[in-house]
C-alpha cells in the first residue's frame, strides 16, 4: 500500500510461511532491509470488502507474490493481489462479524445491504469514515455500538505530539488542553482549499456539585463513576466556535475546555473574543477558577481541509497515579473510570501510546487494557522513538515481532519532536526513520525490516483502513438497530400527540361531551341498579339492627328474643332441670352472622385526586364481588334489652304509689331512642358508598370523553373540579341526612297509630310465643329438645301443631311475672320497625331528589361552565393552557423528538452511503496485500 508520502506499506505476518510459500519453493526470501519502492499514488480510497483480512499481530515478510511480481492476465483491468481469508477477526471478537437482523424485518435489511454491490462499500473509505463521523457526532451509540478509535496513554507518554500528527494540526501540548476532559477529533478531506475547524461541546452529563464540599475518593463508585457528574438522558450539542486559521486552535480549545468545566454557566461567555468572561479574564486565571476539576463531557473538533485523512478518534486524558493536590485524589479514579468506559466499548479500537524511553511494563494504560480484555482490539504506538537507548533495542525489537506485550494489531513507531510545527515535525520524522542522521540521532538498522510500521503517516493510513473496514462490517446491524429504535420512538410519540389545531373548539367539545355522558350515565340502568342494590343493603342492615331482648327468670334461665329476621337455634339436648331453662332464638354470639347475599356496587380506589378517587385506565363493573359494606353493623341490636334490666329501670323511675303494672314514659322513650341512635354508623357508610358510586360513574364518563387527553392539563383540571363538585354536593347531602337522623334520635314520634299498633302487635305475638315455650320447658311441660323456629320458616302443619301445644299448656301456667317487661320490649321493637321504615325511605328519597338531581339536571353544567367557560368566550390562552401536558410528559416528548431527529439524520447518512456504494461511479482501487496469521496457520489463498 502506498502512503500519501510515497512509502510502500506491506502488512504481513511473522513466524510461519504463507500458503503461497508452501505451494512454491522458488520464491526467494526477502532481504533484511527491503528497498523502498515508489508506486503511482492513485488515492487510497478504501479497504477490502467485509471478508478482507486485516493486519496481523506480528510482521515478518511472507513469500506471497507482490504487486510487481504477480503475472497478470491480458484481460485484467487492474492489478490483482493475493487475498487470504483470516481465521479470526482482529477487532476483538475472534469471529467474523455478521449483520444482525433479529430485531428488524428481513426485508428491510435485504433492501439495502443484501444488494450484491453493497460489498464494495468497504472500498469507499472516505464515505464510510464520513458517515461514521456523522453518527459519532450525533451521539447514537446508545442505540448501536459504533466502531471508534480511542487514543489512551499515561501522562507524558507523547500522546499530545501523536495526536497533533494524526490531526495534522498544531495542537497545544502544554498542560491544560484535553487533560481534564475527552477530546473528539474528526478529520474530513475537503475539495476546497479553505481550512476550517468547528469546535463544539458534547454534553452527556450534568454537573451536580456537593453543596458543602469537594468530591472525595470515596464518592467514586461503580454506580457513580464520575462524581459529581450524572448521566443525562440524551446528548446536548453546543456549537462553540468555528475558526479558519489553524493558529487560533490552541486558544479556542483551551476556552472550550474551560466552558466544559463550568457546565452550569452559559458556554457563550467563554467564547474567545466574544464572551464576557473571556474578554475580562486571561486563560490562566480562568483555568484556575473552574467549577469542576474534571469533566466526562467532550470537546469535539471537526476539521476540514484539503489533503486531510478521513478519520475520527477520541483522545482521553492521560492516566496518572498521583495528583498535584491531595484534595484532587478522586480525579485519579475518575480518569481511570473514563478510560475504562471507552476501552470496554465492544467495537472500540484502542490506540495505546507509550514512550520508548521508559519500560512499557510500567504502563498504567496497558494494565487497564489487559484487565478489560481489550488487548486484541489494541494498536500499540511506540512514541519518542528518537529517545530510544541502544541497550533497549532487543526489547523493543521483541515487541515489534510480537514476542512481548502482544496486542491484536501489532506495533507502530513514531518520532515527533516537540516544539516544532507540523511540517517540520513530519519532515524530521521521515528523515529519522529513513535512517538519515538528524540532530545526531539515527533510527537503528535493526528495525529496518519494520519500516512499513514507522511514522505517523503510515499509522494514519492503517487507522483509516481499519476504521473503515470495521464500520463497513458493522453497518448492516447499525442500520437495523437505528431503524428499530426509530420505530419505537415513533410509536411512543403517537401516544403523545401534539396540540390540536383549534384548541378552543377541542376543549369545549370534550367538556360538553363529558357533561352529556354524565347525564346519560346517571339515568342509565347500570347506575340505577347499583344504587338500588346499595339502598336494599342499607335497609336490610337497619332492620337487622332491631333491638334483641333477653329474658332471664334466674341466673340460669335466659331467652334471647331476636325477631323475625333471625334464625332460631336448638340447644344441645340435655337433661332438663326445673331451674335451668335456656332458650335463644338467634345465633349465639360465638356464631358467625349470616352474610347478606347482595354485594356492594361501589368500587374502592386507593389514590384520590381533588376529593375524587382516581379511576383505573380500564373501567370495569364496580365491585360486583366485594363484601356487603354493612355487615359489620348487623350485630348492633344484640343485647339491647333484658327483661331484668327493664324491670330495674321501671322500679328506678316509678314514683311511689304508682301501680305495679304502670310503666313510666321515660323507660319506653329511652329504650326507643337508644335503639335509633345506632343508625349513625350505617348512615355514614351509606353516604360514603353513594359518593363512591357517584365518583365511579363520573370517572367512567370522564374516561369516555377525555381519556385521549389524559396527559393534558384539561383532564387533570376536569378531574380536580369534578371531584371538588362531588365533594361539595356530598357534604351538603350529608348535612341533610344528618338532620334527618338527629330528628329521629331527638324524640320518639308517632303520627300513624294504626301502623304503630300493627307493628307492636306483631312483635308482641313473637315475644309471647317464645316466652311461653321457654316457661313450658322450664316446668318440663314441653320436651327440652323441642325445636324453636322462626314463625315464617315453619310449615303450616308445624304452626298448627305448635298452636295446639301452646293452647293446651299455657293455661296451666301461673301469670307471667315479667308480663309488663315483655310488653315494654314489644313496644320498643314495634316502634323501631315503624321508625326504621320511615327513616330508610326518607334517606333514599332525599338523596334521589337532591344529590342525584344535581347530576341529572344542569347544576354540574353551570359549575363546569364557571370553571372552563364552555358556553361563553374567554381568553384564548386559557384553552391553550388547558391543552398543555404535565411537565414530565412534555419533557419526554422533547427528548423523543430530539432523539428521533438524530436518528433520522443518522439514517439519512447511512442511506446516502448505501446509495453511493451502489452507484455507477464506484472507483477502481488497488487492494493492499494483507495477510492474517493469528494461529500460525494460513487458510488457502484465494485469487
Amino acid at each position: 500500500m502506498t502512503t500519501r508520502s510515497g512509502r510502500v506499506i506491506k502488512h504481513e505476518p511473522l513466524g510461519s510461511p504463507t500458503e503461497s510459500t508452501r505451494s512454491s519453493s522458488t520464491m526467494p526470501p526477502p532481504s533484511p532491509s527491503p528497498k523502498k519502492r515508489k508506486l503511482p499514488h492513485d488515492g487510497y480510497l478504501g479497504t477490502p470488502s467485509m471478508t478482507t483480512p486485516s493486519i496481523a499481530p506480528t510482521f515478518t515478510r511472507s513469500h506471497a507474490p507482490s504487486a510487481e511480481t504477480y503475472q497478470r492476465r491480458d484481460d485484467d483491468q487492474e492489478p490483482i493481489f493475493m487475498e487470504m481469508r483470516r481465521r479470526q477477526d482482529n477487532i476483538g471478537t475472534g469471529r467474523h462479524s455478521t449483520p444482525s437482523s433479529q430485531n428488524a424485518d428481513a426485508s428491510f435489511v435485504q433492501q439495502s445491504f443484501a444488494h450484491p454491490t453493497f460489498t464494495d462499500i468497504g472500498l469507499k473509505q472516505k464515505a464510510c469514515n464520513d458517515t461514521l463521523g456523522d453518527l459519532q457526532t450525533l451521539g447514537v451509540s446508545h442505540v448501536a455500538a459504533l466502531p471508534e478509535l480511542v487514543l489512551v496513554g499515561d501522562q507524558s507518554s507523547g500522546k499530545s505530539s501523536l495526536m497533533s500528527g494524526l490531526a495534522r494540526v498544531n495542537l497545544p501540548r502544554s498542560a491544560g488542553v484535553c487533560t481534564r476532559c475527552p477530546l473528539h477529533i474528526r478529520l474530513i478531506s475537503s475539495k476546497l482549499d479553505r481550512w476550517s475547524c468547528t469546535v463544539s461541546l458534547q454534553q452527556d452529563f450534568d454537573f451536580q456539585p456537593f453543596p458543602d464540599r469537594k468530591p472525595r475518593t470515596s464518592d467514586v463508585t461503580r454506580t457513580n463513576p464520575f462524581p459529581p457528574w450524572t448521566k443525562r438522558p440524551h446528548r446536548d450539542i453546543k456549537p462553540f466556535k468555528t475558526i479558519f486559521d489553524p493558529n487560533e486552535i490552541e486558544q479556542v480549545l483551551r476556552w472550550a475546555q474551560i466552558a466544559i468545566l463550568n457546565h452550569n454557566r452559559s458556554f457563550e461567555q467563554f467564547v474567545p473574543d466574544e464572551g464576557t468572561f473571556a474578554k475580562k479574564y486571561t486563560l490562566d486565571v480562568a483555568a484556575r477558577e473552574t467549577d469542576a476539576q474534571f469533566s466526562p463531557n467532550i470537546v469535539a473538533l471537526e476539521i476540514k481541509g484539503p489533503g486531510l485523512p478521513d478519520l475520527s478518534f477520541y483522545d482521553l486524558p492521560g492516566v496518572f497515579i498521583s495528583p498535584e493536590k491531595e484534595e484532587d485524589g478522586y480525579v485519579v479514579k475518575v480518569v481511570k473510570n473514563l478510560t475504562l468506559e471507552y476501552i470496554r466499548r465492544e467495537k472500540a479500537i484502542i490506540i495505546w501510546a507509550f514512550p520508548m524511553n521508559v519500560d512499557s511494563e510500567n504502563s498504567i494504560s496497558l494494565d487497564i487494557i489487559r484487565k478489560s480484555g481489550a488487548a486484541d482490539r489494541t494498536i500499540g504506538v511506540m512514541t519518542k522513538a528518537d529517545q530510544l537507548s541502544n541497550q533497549n533495542i532487543p526489547t523493543w525489537l521483541a515487541m515489534f515481532r510480537g514476542e512481548k506485550q502482544r496486542v491484536g494489531h501489532g506495533f507502530f513507531a513514531t518520532a515527533r519532536p516537540p516544539n516544532q510545527n507540523l511540517e517540520a515535525a513530519a519532515l524530521w520524522e521521515k528523515l529519522f526513520f529513513d535512517r538519515e542522521v538528524v540532530e545526531n540521532t539515527s533510527w537503528p538498522i535493526e528495525y529496518a525490516e519494520f519500516a512499513n510500521r514507522c511514522g505517523v503517516e503510515v499509522l494514519l493510513e492503517y487507522l483509516s483502513c481499519e476504521l473503515g473496514a470495521a464500520f463497513a462490517r458493522s453497518l448492516p446491524s447499525i442500520k437495523d438497530m437505528v431503524n428499530t429504535r426509530l420505530k419505537q420512538i415513533e410509536g411512543e410519540l403517537t401516544s403523545l400527540p401534539e396540540l390540536p389545531h383549534n384548541v378552543e373548539h377541542e376543549v369545549k367539545r370534550s367538556l360538553i361531551q363529558f357533561l352529556q355522558h354524565m347525564k346519560t350515565a346517571m339515568r342509565g340502568t347500570e347506575f340505577s341498579s347499583n344504587w338500588n342494590t346499595l339502598n336494599r343493603q342499607f335497609r336490610a342492615c337497619v332492620f337487622k339492627m332491631k333491638p334483641k331482648c333477653t329474658v332471664r327468670d334466674s341466673d340460669t334461665q335466659t331467652i334471647d328474643i331476636s325477631g323475625a329476621d333471625s334464625e332460631a337455634t336448638t340447644p344441645t339436648p340435655r337433661r332438663p332441670r326445673p331451674s335451668d331453662s335456656t332458650m335463644r332464638n338467634v345465633a349465639t354470639p360465638s356464631r358467625r352472622p349470616r352474610q347478606d347475599a347482595v354485594t356492594t356496587p361501589v368500587k374502592q380506589e386507593d389514590a384520590t385526586m381533588g376529593g375524587m378517587s382516581r379511576a383505573s385506565s380500564v373501567m370495569g363493573a364496580p365491585g360486583a364481588d366485594l363484601q356487603n359494606p354493612f355487615i359489620a353493623f348487623f350485630h348492633l341490636g344484640r343485647g339491647a334489652m333484658d327483661i331484668k334490666e327493664i324491670r330495674s329501670d321501671i322500679m328506678r323511675l316509678k314514683r311511689p304509689g304508682m301501680p305495679q303494672d304502670l310503666v313510666p314514659d321515660e323507660v319506653r322513650e329511652t329504650l326507643c331512642l337508644r335503639a335509633v341512635e345506632k343508625w349513625s354508623s350505617p348512615l355514614e357508610t351509606y353516604i360514603k358508598k353513594t359518593a363512591d358510586l357517584l365518583e365511579y360513574t363520573a370517572l367512567v364518563a370522564l374516561e369516555e370523553s377525555l381519556g385521549g387527553l389524559r396527559q393534558r392539563l384539561i383532564f387533570r383540571e376536569c378531574h380536580h373540579h369534578l371531584g371538588r363538585f362531588i365533594t361539595q354536593q356530598v357534604a351538603s347531602q350529608q348535612g341533610r341526612l344528618t338532620e334527618m337522623y338527629n330528628t329521629e334520635a331527638y324524640q320518639s314520634f308517632v303520627m300513624n297509630d294504626d301502623v304503630f299498633r300493627s307493628c307492636k302487635a306483631q312483635e308482641m305475638e313473637q315475644l309471647n310465643r317464645i316466652r311461653g315455650i321457654v316457661r313450658l320447658k322450664a316446668l318440663t311441660l314441653v320436651d327440652w329438645a323441642y325445636p324453636t323456629k322462626l314463625w315464617e320458616h315453619m310449615s303450616e302443619e308445624e304452626r298448627i301443631k305448635e298452636r295446639k301445644m301452646l293452647d293446651t299448656n299455657l293455661p296451666k301456667l301461673p301469670k307471667d311475672p315479667y308480663e309488663t317487661e315483655i310488653e315494654v320490649a314489644g313496644y320498643v321493637r314495634g316502634y323501631y320497625i315503624m321508625a326504621a321504615a320511615r327513616f330508610v325511605e326518607g334517606v333514599a328519597m332525599n338523596v334521589n331528589s337532591t344529590l342525584l338531581r344535581t347530576f341529572r339536571e344542569n347544576e354540574l353544567d353551570t359549575y363546569m361552565d364557571n370553571e372552563f367557560h364552555i358556553y361563553g368566550r374567554a381568553d384564548p390562552s386559557l384553552y391553550s393552557k388547558l391543552m398543555e401536558e404535565d411537565e414530565n410528559t412534555a419533557k419526554r416528548r422533547v427528548q423523543l423528538k430530539a432523539e428521533k431527529d438524530k436518528l433520522v439524520r443518522a439514517m439519512h447518512s447511512i442511506k446516502e452511503l448505501e446509495s453511493s456504494s451502489t452507484g455507477p461511479s464506484v472507483p477502481s482501487v488497488t487492494r493492499p496485500h494483507v495477510t492474517i496469521d493469528s494461529d500460525n496457520e494460513m487458510d488457502e489463498g484465494v485469487l
